[in-house]
This record gives C-alpha cells, structure tokens and sequence, in this order.
C-alpha cells in the first residue's frame, strides 16, 4: 500500500486514467502515480481536487487528511467501505468496562516507558551526558505499573516518568536543539517542534489503521472522552511515540537532516515550525522510518516494516476488544 503527502501550495489533484495527476500551474509542472495500492493521501497546506477525484478516492476507500503546514490536524475524509457499528458497539460497551480498560491501559503504558528507558540507554552510549537518575526514575514509574488501581493512577506514573524522559533527552541532543521542557500547543522551540509534527503524522497513520479496521477512532480505553479527540488513536499511539517519532527526531539531529536555522521565527502565539522545504525533508525521513523493518512484535517471527507492525498491532487491539481479554494484545517493546 502506498501513503501520498502533498505539499505543493496551489497544486490541483485529479484523476485521469487510474492515474493520480499532481498539477502545479505556478510551476508549469504535472506528476502522476498509478492509483492502485493507494491507500492514504495527506494533505499539508493549500491544495484542490476535482469533485471526480473525491468521489473516486471515496469509492476506492483511500482516506484523505488535511493537515496545517505547521502540523495542525483539520480533519479527514474517507469512505464507507470498513464501517462496522457492531464493532463500534463493541468498543462503546467496553469503554465502561474497568477491568478490561485498565488492563489495556498497563499494556500501552507499559510499553511506552519501556521504549522510552531503552531510548535514553542507546543514546546516552554516545553522549557525554549521565541521565542514568532519569533512567532509574523511569524503571521505578514502570515498577508501579502493575500495583496501579486505576488509569488515574496510572498516568501519574506516565507523567513522572514523561518529565524524567523528555528532561533526559533534551541532554542528549545536540546543543543547538536542546530544550526546557515538552511544549505543545504550540511546540517553542525546534525540537519540540518536531516532536510534535511526527506525533500529528503518527497519529495520522494509526487513524487510517484504525479506520481501515472499523473501529471508531474517538473512543478509547484509557483517554478521556471528548470531543475533537481521536482517543483510540491517541491509546495505540503510545507505544510507538519512542519507537517512531522520539527516535526520528533524534536522528534527524544528529544527521543534521534538519538544521537550526530550518525554522520559523516564533509566531503570535510564540509557536516555532519548520520551514517548508525542511518540512518536505522532514516528510521523507518519516515515510523511510515507517519503512524500516524489525522484529519488535512478539507474535511475529519475521521482520515487518512499522507501518506495517501499527496494522497489526490495531488488528490484536480487535481481537482483545472482540474477546474482551486484554492479555492478547502484546505491547512493542524495542530491545
């Protein structure tokens, strides 16, 4: 299956022939792709589609999603074809099952932490920088997983050991990107900046697999319920935080992929972004990380690129859900 992303300002998307045309009047360029395989387009910034080509992307089931070039998620459009209101019954129903959400919650909370300690061992190899008390603060968090009695509690541990982790990292960048703390909303300064645009495409990527699956994306297990909030998006997402975007941002850092003088200044509301062409290469790197192949998943004895691991990973979070036995699904812990 193959992921578009568009960001061409002005650019008019239609199809012609069983063939996605990309047209960039400014430019006086046209580029085309076979539409068979497609099975997400991403949309960053100004673009236009033909009312012919939304309507084939739509019969196809390939989803569309907008994105702000500074990462901001409008919303997204896709077809009928995976709906299924008994498994959104399903996920309604166990959303007030305690027992069952909680379970999951350990899962997804637990893995995370896990990523997020082995993170901080790798780099810290090849850093002149001790984050060993961050590290050990993080294990102590993971200890209390299990005792916790609720998802309250629970994510008083994940915001500890997240303070620990992000203070530790900020060590372990190179010193023109180092930062005071996580910022969102808007990220102020580079790397938080892209942090927060792979966290905006990774949850794009598990919405289309949660999408793809039936599943409703707005109701989870351990987020909070509201409105706006693709939950279930956010629950799958948090193993794979350190795993995909932590470890991406970090590379393109010490590839020097990604430059400090790539970004915006600050805007009105003091939030920092990247500029557009970095933007683009920044895209790139994302799309050959979801790329990789590794065996990170425990049920699987063979390497599958993490696209392809967010997939399955979706389709276990069905089978516990279906069989409301939270011991099926495995979290990806990286080694």
């Amino acid at each position: 299956m193959s992921y578009i992303y568009l960001y061409e300002h002005g650019a008019k998307i239609s199809v012609q022939n069983n063939r996605i045309v990309v047209e960039q009047k400014r430019a006086n360029l046209t580029r085309s792709i076979p539409i068979e395989g497609v099975e997400s387009v991403c949309i960053i910034g100004e673009v236009a589609f033909t009312s012919p080509c939304i309507k084939e992307f739509l019969g196809r089931g390939i989803q569309l999603t907008w994105l702000s070039p500074s990462g901001e998620f409008f919303g997204k459009l896709s077809g009928t074809n995976h709906q299924n209101v008994l498994r959104e019954a399903a996920q309604f129903d166990a959303r007030y099952d305690e027992a069952f959400c909680l379970e999951m919650a350990k899962k997804w909370t637990g893995a995370k932490m896990r990523n997020q300690r082995t993170l901080l061992r790798r780099y810290s190899r090849f850093r002149d920088a001790d984050v060993q008390a961050e590290i050990d603060a993080i294990g102590q968090c993971i200890d209390g997983i299990e005792s916790s009695p609720s998802i309250n509690a629970l994510m008083g541990h994940e915001g500890v050991a997240a303070r620990h982790y992000f203070s530790a990292l900020s060590r372990l960048t190179e010193p023109d990107f180092r930062f005071d703390k996580r910022t969102r909303q808007p990220p102020r300064d580079p790397f938080n900046s892209m942090l927060s645009f792979a966290y905006t495409l990774l949850l794009h990527e598990i919405n289309v697999a949660v999408s793809s699956r039936g599943l409703h994306p707005y109701v989870g297990c351990m987020h909070a319920l509201r409105n706006g909030h693709p939950a279930l998006c956010s629950d799958l997402m948090e193993e794979w935080r350190p795993v995909i975007a932590d470890s991406l941002v970090m590379s393109v850092v010490a590839k020097q992929s990604i430059k400090i003088n790539e970004f915006d200044p600050p805007d009105s509301r003091g939030g920092v972004y990247l500029k557009p062409d970095a933007c683009k290469r920044f895209l790139a790197e994302y799309e050959e990380k979801l790329r990789v192949q590794a065996k990170y998943l425990s049920y699987a004895d063979f390497p599958v690129s993490f696209r392809r691991a967010i997939e399955l990973q979706t389709g276990q979070f069905v089978k516990a859900l279906e069989a409301r036995d939270a011991s099926i699904y495995q979290g990806v812990i990286i080694r």
